[in-house]
Protein backbone atom coordinates (compact mmCIF):
# COMPACT_ATOMS: atom_id res chain seq x y z
CA UNK A 1 0.00 0.00 0.00
CA UNK A 2 1.49 3.36 -0.91
CA UNK A 3 1.76 5.85 1.61
CA UNK A 4 1.01 9.70 0.46
CA UNK A 5 4.39 12.22 1.69
CA UNK A 6 3.20 15.70 2.65
CA UNK A 7 5.25 19.14 3.16
CA UNK A 8 5.26 20.35 6.42
CA UNK A 9 3.16 24.01 4.38
CA UNK A 10 1.02 21.26 3.27
CA UNK A 11 0.70 19.15 6.42
CA UNK A 12 0.05 22.52 8.97
CA UNK A 13 -2.74 24.02 5.88
CA UNK A 14 -4.64 20.93 6.56
CA UNK A 15 -4.37 20.54 10.13
CA UNK A 16 -5.68 24.62 10.38
CA UNK A 17 -7.94 23.98 7.62
CA UNK A 18 -9.93 20.71 9.24
CA UNK A 19 -9.19 22.42 13.00
CA UNK A 20 -11.26 26.17 11.63
CA UNK A 21 -14.00 23.87 10.37
CA UNK A 22 -14.59 21.96 13.54
CA UNK A 23 -13.99 25.10 15.67
CA UNK A 24 -16.46 27.01 13.26
CA UNK A 25 -18.80 23.67 13.69
CA UNK A 26 -19.64 23.73 17.11
CA UNK A 27 -19.38 27.82 17.67
CA UNK A 28 -22.49 27.43 14.76
CA UNK A 29 -23.78 24.26 16.90
CA UNK A 30 -24.02 26.80 20.44
CA UNK A 31 -25.41 29.36 18.18
CA UNK A 32 -28.10 27.23 16.98
CA UNK A 33 -28.50 25.87 20.70
CA UNK A 34 -29.23 29.54 21.82
CA UNK A 35 -31.62 29.91 18.85
CA UNK A 36 -33.62 26.89 19.89
CA UNK A 37 -33.60 28.54 23.54
CA UNK A 38 -35.16 31.69 21.93
CA UNK A 39 -32.15 33.96 22.93
CA UNK A 40 -31.26 34.52 19.13
CA UNK A 41 -33.14 34.84 15.62
CA UNK A 42 -32.37 32.13 12.49
CA UNK A 43 -31.21 35.00 10.66
CA UNK A 44 -28.47 35.29 13.13
CA UNK A 45 -27.66 31.44 12.15
CA UNK A 46 -27.63 32.52 8.68
CA UNK A 47 -24.92 35.24 9.68
CA UNK A 48 -22.60 33.00 11.41
CA UNK A 49 -22.88 30.03 9.36
CA UNK A 50 -21.95 32.29 6.27
CA UNK A 51 -19.41 33.56 8.59
CA UNK A 52 -17.87 30.62 9.49
CA UNK A 53 -18.13 28.30 6.71
CA UNK A 54 -17.33 30.48 3.60
CA UNK A 55 -13.92 30.86 4.95
CA UNK A 56 -13.62 26.97 5.14
CA UNK A 57 -15.04 26.62 1.96
CA UNK A 58 -12.37 28.98 0.27
CA UNK A 59 -9.87 27.00 2.09
CA UNK A 60 -10.96 23.73 0.72
CA UNK A 61 -11.11 25.33 -2.82
CA UNK A 62 -7.52 26.35 -2.64
CA UNK A 63 -6.44 22.87 -0.57
CA UNK A 64 -7.65 21.06 -4.35
CA UNK A 65 -5.50 23.63 -6.43
CA UNK A 66 -2.64 23.54 -4.10
CA UNK A 67 -2.14 21.49 -0.87
CA UNK A 68 1.17 24.18 -0.25
CA UNK A 69 -1.25 27.45 -1.17
CA UNK A 70 -0.50 30.51 0.91
CA UNK A 71 -4.00 31.63 1.00
CA UNK A 72 -4.88 28.93 3.36
CA UNK A 73 -3.01 30.53 6.12
CA UNK A 74 -4.65 34.06 5.68
CA UNK A 75 -8.18 32.53 5.28
CA UNK A 76 -7.70 30.74 8.69
CA UNK A 77 -6.61 33.71 10.44
CA UNK A 78 -9.00 36.48 8.80
CA UNK A 79 -11.70 34.39 8.12
CA UNK A 80 -12.02 32.89 11.79
CA UNK A 81 -10.76 36.54 12.86
CA UNK A 82 -14.30 37.95 11.14
CA UNK A 83 -16.13 34.94 12.58
CA UNK A 84 -14.35 35.35 16.06
CA UNK A 85 -15.24 38.92 16.21
CA UNK A 86 -19.12 38.71 14.98
CA UNK A 87 -19.84 35.79 17.65
CA UNK A 88 -17.98 37.63 20.50
CA UNK A 89 -19.51 41.30 20.05
CA UNK A 90 -23.42 39.45 19.32
CA UNK A 91 -23.01 36.86 21.84
CA UNK A 92 -25.06 36.60 25.02
CA UNK A 93 -22.30 34.66 27.08
CA UNK A 94 -19.16 35.91 28.06
CA UNK A 95 -17.52 32.48 27.60
CA UNK A 96 -17.42 32.73 23.83
CA UNK A 97 -13.93 34.78 24.06
CA UNK A 98 -12.37 30.79 24.77
CA UNK A 99 -13.13 29.58 21.37
CA UNK A 100 -9.98 31.25 19.84
CA UNK A 101 -7.90 29.86 22.34
CA UNK A 102 -7.66 26.29 20.23
CA UNK A 103 -7.48 28.54 17.04
CA UNK A 104 -4.64 30.34 18.87
CA UNK A 105 -2.70 26.96 19.70
CA UNK A 106 -3.67 25.47 16.27
CA UNK A 107 -2.32 28.09 14.20
CA UNK A 108 1.29 27.88 16.58
CA UNK A 109 2.01 24.94 13.87
CA UNK A 110 3.09 27.50 11.48
CA UNK A 111 5.75 28.43 13.71
CA UNK A 112 5.40 32.12 12.53
CA UNK A 113 5.91 34.36 15.36
CA UNK A 114 4.27 37.94 13.66
CA UNK A 115 1.71 35.72 12.07
CA UNK A 116 0.99 34.49 16.14
CA UNK A 117 1.55 37.86 17.06
CA UNK A 118 -1.06 39.47 15.09
CA UNK A 119 -3.79 37.30 15.98
CA UNK A 120 -3.20 37.32 19.52
CA UNK A 121 -2.94 41.63 19.43
CA UNK A 122 -6.60 41.17 17.70
CA UNK A 123 -8.16 38.88 20.15
CA UNK A 124 -6.55 40.69 23.38
CA UNK A 125 -7.51 44.26 21.88
CA UNK A 126 -11.25 42.76 20.86
CA UNK A 127 -11.27 41.15 24.71
CA UNK A 128 -10.96 44.54 26.22
CA UNK A 129 -12.93 46.14 23.93
CA UNK A 130 -15.69 43.63 25.31
CA UNK A 131 -14.83 44.16 28.83
CA UNK A 132 -14.38 48.02 28.60
CA UNK A 133 -17.86 48.39 26.51
CA UNK A 134 -19.87 45.44 28.38
CA UNK A 135 -18.66 46.59 31.71
CA UNK A 136 -20.31 49.97 31.21
CA UNK A 137 -23.67 48.88 29.22
CA UNK A 138 -23.17 45.38 30.22
CA UNK A 139 -23.94 43.65 26.83
CA UNK A 140 -21.65 41.38 24.46
CA UNK A 141 -22.36 38.70 27.76
CA UNK A 142 -20.37 41.03 30.30
CA UNK A 143 -20.62 38.44 33.91
CA UNK A 144 -18.84 40.98 36.18
CA UNK A 145 -15.86 42.53 36.49
CA UNK A 146 -13.35 39.86 38.12
CA UNK A 147 -14.86 37.97 35.20
CA UNK A 148 -13.49 40.20 32.76
CA UNK A 149 -10.36 40.68 34.61
CA UNK A 150 -10.07 37.00 34.20
CA UNK A 151 -10.92 36.53 30.67
CA UNK A 152 -8.55 39.90 29.67
CA UNK A 153 -5.70 38.06 31.84
CA UNK A 154 -6.15 35.02 29.86
CA UNK A 155 -6.19 36.30 26.31
CA UNK A 156 -2.93 38.39 27.11
CA UNK A 157 -1.31 35.04 28.58
CA UNK A 158 -2.25 33.27 25.52
CA UNK A 159 -1.25 35.76 23.32
CA UNK A 160 2.19 36.26 25.08
CA UNK A 161 2.08 32.12 25.28
CA UNK A 162 1.63 31.62 22.02
CA UNK A 163 4.10 34.19 20.76
CA UNK A 164 6.84 32.70 22.97
CA UNK A 165 5.36 29.35 21.57
CA UNK A 166 5.93 30.37 18.27
CA UNK A 167 9.53 31.82 19.02
CA UNK A 168 10.40 28.59 20.63
CA UNK A 169 8.84 26.30 18.27
CA UNK A 170 10.87 28.47 15.81
CA UNK A 171 14.06 28.75 17.39
CA UNK A 172 13.49 24.91 17.85
CA UNK A 173 12.59 24.19 14.38
CA UNK A 174 15.87 26.49 13.26
CA UNK A 175 17.98 24.25 15.41
CA UNK A 176 16.01 21.09 14.08
CA UNK A 177 16.83 22.54 10.41
CA UNK A 178 20.61 22.97 11.40
CA UNK A 179 21.04 19.92 12.98
CA UNK A 180 18.87 17.90 10.32
CA UNK A 181 21.44 19.58 7.91
CA UNK A 182 24.44 18.65 10.13
CA UNK A 183 22.60 15.39 10.13
CA UNK A 184 22.19 15.29 6.32
CA UNK A 185 25.81 16.16 5.69
CA UNK A 186 26.49 13.08 8.19
CA UNK A 187 24.16 10.93 6.84
CA UNK A 188 25.55 11.94 3.14
CA UNK A 189 29.06 11.25 4.67
CA UNK A 190 27.69 8.22 6.25
CA UNK A 191 25.89 6.97 2.92
CA UNK A 192 29.11 7.59 0.98
CA UNK A 193 31.08 5.69 3.63
CA UNK A 194 28.49 3.32 3.76
CA UNK A 195 28.77 3.33 -0.09
CA UNK A 196 32.67 3.23 -0.50
CA UNK A 197 32.09 0.48 2.71
CA UNK A 198 29.88 -1.61 0.74
CA UNK A 199 31.80 -1.38 -2.56
CA UNK A 200 34.73 -3.13 -0.39
CA UNK A 201 33.03 -5.22 1.57
CA UNK A 202 31.62 -6.86 -1.94
CA UNK A 203 35.30 -7.01 -2.78
CA UNK A 204 36.31 -8.51 0.58
CA UNK A 205 33.43 -10.57 0.24
CA UNK A 206 34.45 -11.68 -3.80
CA UNK A 207 37.92 -12.03 -2.33
CA UNK A 208 36.74 -14.16 0.73
CA UNK A 209 34.52 -16.01 -1.87
CA UNK A 210 37.78 -16.64 -4.45
CA UNK A 211 39.62 -17.22 -1.38
CA UNK A 212 36.93 -19.81 0.25
CA UNK A 213 36.74 -21.84 -3.19
CA UNK A 214 40.19 -22.07 -2.90
CA UNK A 215 40.10 -23.34 0.50
CA UNK A 216 37.16 -25.74 -0.55
CA UNK A 217 39.75 -26.92 -3.48
CA UNK A 218 42.59 -27.27 -0.94
CA UNK A 219 40.29 -28.72 1.43
CA UNK A 220 39.30 -31.14 -1.08
CA UNK A 221 43.22 -31.52 -2.12
CA UNK A 222 43.72 -32.40 1.79
CA UNK A 223 41.16 -34.75 1.40
CA UNK A 224 43.12 -36.90 -1.11
CA UNK A 225 45.93 -36.18 0.56
CA UNK A 226 44.72 -37.41 3.72
CA UNK A 227 43.21 -40.65 2.32
CA UNK A 228 47.19 -40.99 0.35
CA UNK A 229 48.59 -40.20 3.94
CA UNK A 230 46.17 -42.73 5.24
CA UNK A 231 46.98 -45.54 2.63
CA UNK A 232 50.89 -44.47 2.82
CA UNK A 233 51.14 -44.22 6.94
CA UNK A 234 50.94 -48.53 7.29
CA UNK A 235 54.33 -48.06 4.45
CA UNK A 236 55.87 -45.41 6.64
CA UNK A 237 55.81 -47.27 9.54
CA UNK A 238 57.82 -50.25 7.90
CA UNK A 239 60.17 -48.22 5.97
CA UNK A 240 60.94 -46.08 9.70
CA UNK A 241 61.52 -49.95 10.68
CA UNK A 242 63.73 -50.77 8.60
CA UNK A 243 65.50 -47.45 8.51
CA UNK A 244 65.61 -47.92 12.36
CA UNK A 245 67.55 -51.55 11.49
CA UNK A 246 69.83 -49.80 8.89
CA UNK A 247 70.74 -46.79 11.10
CA UNK A 248 71.74 -49.67 13.80
CA UNK A 249 73.70 -51.09 11.00
CA UNK A 250 75.66 -47.90 10.18
CA UNK A 251 76.32 -46.98 13.84
CA UNK A 252 77.96 -50.62 14.38
CA UNK A 253 80.02 -49.98 11.14
CA UNK A 254 80.60 -46.15 12.01
CA UNK A 255 82.17 -47.81 15.34
CA UNK A 256 84.30 -50.35 13.29
CA UNK A 257 85.94 -47.03 11.41
CA UNK A 258 85.90 -45.12 14.29
CA UNK A 259 88.23 -48.11 15.54
CA UNK A 260 89.92 -48.47 12.58
CA UNK A 261 90.71 -44.82 12.22
CA UNK A 262 92.07 -44.33 15.62
CA UNK A 263 94.85 -47.43 14.64
CA UNK A 264 95.50 -45.43 11.32
CA UNK A 265 95.91 -42.32 13.18
CA UNK A 266 98.70 -44.25 15.52
CA UNK A 267 100.32 -45.62 12.41
CA UNK A 268 100.37 -42.43 10.57
CA UNK A 269 101.96 -40.47 13.81
CA UNK A 270 104.88 -43.89 14.12
CA UNK A 271 104.94 -43.55 10.01
CA UNK A 272 105.82 -39.91 10.70
CA UNK A 273 108.60 -39.82 13.08
CA UNK A 274 110.31 -42.62 10.93
CA UNK A 275 109.89 -39.86 8.00
CA UNK A 276 111.49 -37.30 10.43
CA UNK A 277 114.00 -39.48 10.87
CA UNK A 278 114.81 -40.67 7.68
CA UNK A 279 114.49 -36.70 6.43
CA UNK A 280 116.89 -35.63 9.04
CA UNK A 281 119.59 -38.83 7.95
CA UNK A 282 119.15 -38.16 4.01
CA UNK A 283 120.02 -34.02 5.04
CA UNK A 284 122.81 -35.40 6.55
CA UNK A 285 124.14 -38.19 3.93
CA UNK A 286 123.64 -34.91 1.74
CA UNK A 287 125.76 -33.16 3.90
CA UNK A 288 128.46 -35.67 3.76
CA UNK A 289 128.27 -36.12 -0.15
CA UNK A 290 128.91 -32.67 0.16
CA UNK A 291 132.09 -33.06 2.23
CA UNK A 292 133.08 -35.87 -0.11
CA UNK A 293 132.95 -34.07 -3.48
CA UNK A 294 135.41 -31.59 -1.67
CA UNK A 295 137.67 -33.71 -0.42
CA UNK A 296 137.67 -35.63 -4.27
CA UNK A 297 137.80 -32.57 -6.31
CA UNK A 298 140.76 -31.77 -3.52
CA UNK A 299 142.27 -35.13 -4.10
CA UNK A 300 141.88 -34.57 -7.74
CA UNK A 301 143.95 -31.37 -8.12
CA UNK A 302 146.59 -32.84 -5.77
CA UNK A 303 147.06 -35.83 -8.26
CA UNK A 304 147.16 -33.33 -11.35
CA UNK A 305 149.75 -31.55 -9.06
CA UNK A 306 151.69 -35.00 -9.07
CA UNK A 307 151.44 -35.63 -12.17
CA UNK A 308 152.95 -32.74 -13.36
CA UNK A 309 155.61 -33.07 -10.76
CA UNK A 310 156.03 -36.56 -12.58
CA UNK A 311 156.28 -35.07 -16.17
CA UNK A 312 159.72 -32.42 -14.51
CA UNK A 313 160.82 -36.20 -12.66
CA UNK A 314 160.39 -37.62 -16.53
CA UNK A 315 162.24 -34.26 -18.17
CA UNK A 316 165.05 -35.11 -15.46
CA UNK A 317 165.25 -38.71 -16.32
CA UNK A 318 165.89 -37.82 -20.17
CA UNK A 319 168.83 -35.31 -18.65
CA UNK A 320 170.02 -38.32 -16.95
CA UNK A 321 170.04 -40.14 -20.21
CA UNK A 322 171.42 -38.10 -21.64
CA UNK A 323 174.37 -37.28 -19.22
CA UNK A 324 174.96 -40.99 -19.33
CA UNK A 325 175.08 -41.04 -23.18
CA UNK A 326 177.82 -38.27 -22.84
CA UNK A 327 179.09 -40.20 -20.09
CA UNK A 328 179.35 -43.82 -21.66
CA UNK A 329 180.62 -42.00 -25.23
CA UNK A 330 183.36 -39.97 -23.27
CA UNK A 331 184.86 -43.56 -21.45
CA UNK A 332 184.77 -44.66 -24.55
CA UNK A 333 186.99 -41.98 -25.91
CA UNK A 334 189.03 -42.31 -22.60
CA UNK A 335 189.53 -46.11 -23.15
CA UNK A 336 191.13 -45.60 -26.94
CA UNK A 337 193.22 -42.94 -25.36
CA UNK A 338 194.20 -45.05 -22.53
CA UNK A 339 194.94 -47.68 -25.31
CA UNK A 340 196.81 -45.18 -27.45
CA UNK A 341 198.76 -44.23 -24.18
CA UNK A 342 199.76 -47.95 -23.52
CA UNK A 343 201.69 -48.16 -20.05
CA UNK A 344 201.06 -44.80 -18.86
CA UNK A 345 197.20 -45.03 -19.77
CA UNK A 346 196.33 -47.91 -17.57
CA UNK A 347 194.99 -46.01 -14.89
CA UNK A 348 193.46 -43.96 -16.64
CA UNK A 349 191.96 -46.85 -18.49
CA UNK A 350 191.04 -48.20 -15.46
CA UNK A 351 189.06 -45.34 -14.76
CA UNK A 352 187.48 -45.14 -18.38
CA UNK A 353 186.40 -48.67 -17.75
CA UNK A 354 184.67 -48.10 -13.91
CA UNK A 355 182.84 -44.68 -15.84
CA UNK A 356 181.82 -47.26 -18.37
CA UNK A 357 180.64 -49.40 -16.02
CA UNK A 358 178.53 -46.70 -13.97
CA UNK A 359 177.29 -45.02 -17.13
CA UNK A 360 175.62 -48.59 -17.98
CA UNK A 361 174.57 -49.07 -14.44
CA UNK A 362 173.40 -45.96 -14.79
CA UNK A 363 171.27 -45.70 -18.04
CA UNK A 364 169.49 -48.96 -16.40
CA UNK A 365 169.14 -47.20 -13.79
CA UNK A 366 167.32 -44.19 -16.14
CA UNK A 367 165.80 -46.87 -18.55
CA UNK A 368 163.74 -48.49 -15.02
CA UNK A 369 162.80 -44.74 -13.66
CA UNK A 370 161.68 -43.87 -16.64
CA UNK A 371 159.50 -47.06 -16.83
CA UNK A 372 158.53 -46.47 -12.88
CA UNK A 373 157.89 -43.03 -14.00
CA UNK A 374 155.64 -44.05 -16.52
CA UNK A 375 154.20 -46.43 -15.00
CA UNK A 376 153.48 -43.80 -12.17
CA UNK A 377 152.06 -41.68 -14.80
CA UNK A 378 149.68 -43.95 -16.23
CA UNK A 379 148.91 -45.21 -12.73
CA UNK A 380 147.96 -41.54 -11.43
CA UNK A 381 146.13 -40.80 -14.96
CA UNK A 382 144.08 -43.53 -13.77
CA UNK A 383 143.60 -42.66 -10.50
CA UNK A 384 142.75 -39.45 -11.85
CA UNK A 385 140.11 -40.86 -14.13
CA UNK A 386 138.73 -43.17 -11.37
CA UNK A 387 138.66 -39.74 -9.19
CA UNK A 388 137.16 -37.76 -11.87
CA UNK A 389 134.23 -40.50 -12.49
CA UNK A 390 134.24 -40.81 -8.63
CA UNK A 391 132.88 -37.48 -8.31
CA UNK A 392 130.95 -37.95 -11.05
CA UNK A 393 129.44 -40.36 -8.96
CA UNK A 394 129.10 -38.74 -5.75
CA UNK A 395 127.63 -35.69 -7.87
CA UNK A 396 125.20 -37.99 -9.13
CA UNK A 397 124.70 -39.35 -5.62
CA UNK A 398 124.28 -35.69 -4.02
CA UNK A 399 121.57 -35.60 -6.72
CA UNK A 400 119.87 -38.65 -5.99
CA UNK A 401 120.08 -37.65 -2.09
CA UNK A 402 118.99 -34.10 -2.57
CA UNK A 403 115.76 -35.37 -4.78
CA UNK A 404 115.87 -37.72 -1.76
CA UNK A 405 115.89 -35.44 0.81
CA UNK A 406 113.14 -33.78 -0.81
CA UNK A 407 111.16 -36.91 -1.65
CA UNK A 408 111.54 -37.26 2.37
CA UNK A 409 110.22 -33.32 2.86
CA UNK A 410 107.02 -34.03 0.66
CA UNK A 411 106.37 -37.61 2.40
CA UNK A 412 106.94 -35.89 5.19
CA UNK A 413 103.98 -32.56 3.97
CA UNK A 414 101.87 -35.44 3.02
CA UNK A 415 101.87 -37.34 6.06
CA UNK A 416 101.37 -34.36 7.89
CA UNK A 417 98.32 -33.75 5.45
CA UNK A 418 97.19 -37.33 5.88
CA UNK A 419 97.44 -37.07 9.75
CA UNK A 420 95.11 -34.08 9.66
CA UNK A 421 93.04 -35.62 7.29
CA UNK A 422 92.88 -38.53 9.85
CA UNK A 423 92.16 -36.22 12.58
CA UNK A 424 89.01 -34.79 10.83
CA UNK A 425 88.10 -37.78 10.06
CA UNK A 426 88.36 -39.31 13.41
CA UNK A 427 86.02 -36.07 14.75
CA UNK A 428 83.70 -36.35 11.51
CA UNK A 429 83.31 -39.73 12.70
CA UNK A 430 82.97 -38.90 16.09
CA UNK A 431 80.36 -36.25 14.88
CA UNK A 432 78.65 -38.76 12.53
CA UNK A 433 78.61 -41.31 15.40
CA UNK A 434 76.39 -38.43 17.56
CA UNK A 435 74.66 -37.48 14.44
CA UNK A 436 73.47 -41.45 13.78
CA UNK A 437 72.45 -41.75 17.58
CA UNK A 438 70.22 -38.72 17.25
CA UNK A 439 68.91 -40.32 13.82
CA UNK A 440 68.25 -43.18 15.91
CA UNK A 441 66.39 -41.89 18.53
CA UNK A 442 64.45 -39.42 16.22
CA UNK A 443 63.41 -42.37 13.66
CA UNK A 444 62.34 -44.26 17.21
CA UNK A 445 60.48 -40.95 17.90
CA UNK A 446 59.05 -41.15 13.89
CA UNK A 447 57.94 -44.54 14.78
CA UNK A 448 56.34 -43.51 16.89
CA UNK A 449 54.65 -40.87 15.45
CA UNK A 450 53.75 -42.79 12.51
CA UNK A 451 51.80 -44.92 14.67
CA UNK A 452 50.30 -42.00 16.28
CA UNK A 453 49.53 -40.46 12.38
CA UNK A 454 48.28 -44.10 11.49
CA UNK A 455 45.38 -44.10 14.21
CA UNK A 456 44.75 -40.26 13.72
CA UNK A 457 44.51 -40.45 9.80
CA UNK A 458 40.99 -41.75 9.56
CA UNK A 459 39.87 -38.85 12.27
CA UNK A 460 41.52 -36.52 10.38
CA UNK A 461 39.72 -37.43 6.96
CA UNK A 462 36.72 -37.37 8.59
CA UNK A 463 37.29 -33.68 9.82
CA UNK A 464 38.27 -32.97 6.95
CA UNK A 465 35.47 -34.16 4.96
CA UNK A 466 32.97 -32.18 7.47
CA UNK A 467 35.33 -28.88 6.70
CA UNK A 468 34.75 -29.57 3.20
CA UNK A 469 30.88 -29.46 3.79
CA UNK A 470 31.57 -26.38 6.14
CA UNK A 471 33.07 -24.24 3.47
CA UNK A 472 30.43 -25.23 0.86
CA UNK A 473 27.94 -24.03 3.42
CA UNK A 474 29.96 -20.60 3.87
CA UNK A 475 30.22 -20.43 0.23
CA UNK A 476 26.79 -20.11 -0.15
CA UNK A 477 26.13 -17.76 2.70
CA UNK A 478 28.42 -15.45 0.99
CA UNK A 479 27.47 -16.09 -1.78
CA UNK A 480 23.60 -14.88 -0.47
CA UNK A 481 25.64 -11.70 1.62
CA UNK A 482 26.85 -10.70 -1.49
CA UNK A 483 23.39 -10.65 -3.68
CA UNK A 484 22.12 -9.09 -0.70
CA UNK A 485 24.82 -6.37 -0.47
CA UNK A 486 24.60 -5.38 -3.95
CA UNK A 487 20.16 -5.13 -3.88
CA UNK A 488 20.87 -2.92 -0.53
CA UNK A 489 23.40 -0.52 -2.40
Amino acid sequence: MSQTTFSDLERNNKTCMYAHLIDSSIMTLFCILQVLSGLQTWGYILIIMILGFAPVIAEFYFWNKSHESAAIKHLVAIGFAVFYSFALFTATNGLVFLFVIPMILIISVYNDAKYSLMVNAGTTIESLIVVIVGSQNGEFGYSGQDNAVIQVVIMIMVGIYSYYTSQTLNLNMTQKIKRAEESQTQSEKLLTNLSELSDHVNQEINSIHQELDKLSTAAQTTQHAMQEVSSGTADATEAVMEQGVQTKSIQDKIVFVNDVTQQISENMQHTLDIVTEGSNSMHLLVSQVDTSVENSVEAAAKLETLNHYMEEMHSIVELIGGITSQTSLLALNASIEAARAGEAGKGFSVVATEITGMASQTKDATIKITELINNVTSAINEVVTVIQQMIGGINQEKESAQNTADSFSSIHENTLSIQNGIQNLTTSTSELKDANQVISDSVQTLSAISEELTAHAHETLEAESKNTDILDNIASKMQELVTFTQKQF
